[in-house]
């Protein structure tokens, strides 16, 4: 598969809104470095302020048209994020981990192995 677009992945809920921004930011200058198009669910369209499960049904959208997802390091203290993990798992998408992320980026996957990069 020829990957394009990452949809970055990580804890939003519970944080302040500036560092989500941050974190969210500096996610994707260090996919478009490697030559991809990043998909923030920051832009998703909605308001902040939209209902959490409003939220994620256009996420879910932005990753269904995405080709791997990009999973940040706090993933997994996220509800939302652990639910994208898993729907990335179930379509067999690239996983990239940001642990990881720099020396796998380039790396295509070989169809006898795991699809998933793991840390």
């Amino acid at each position: 598969m020829d990957i394009k677009k990452i949809y970055i992945s990580g804890k939003i809920t519970g944080l302040p809104i500036e560092e989500v921004i941050a974190k969210f930011k500096a996610a994707e200058a260090k996919i478009k470095r490697f030559g991809f198009q990043p998909v923030n669910p920051l832009h998703n369209g909605l308001p902040r302020e939209a209902e959490w499960a409003d939220q994620m049904g256009e996420d879910i959208k932005l990753l269904l048209k995405s080709d791997a997802i990009y999973m940040m390091a706090d993933w997994q203290q996220s509800e939302g994020a652990t639910l994208e993990y898993l729907i990335a798992r179930q379509r067999r998408m690239r996983i990239f981990k940001a642990e990881t992320f720099e020396a796998h980026a380039f790396i295509e996957p070989n169809t006898e192995q795991s699809h998933e990069t793991e840390a």
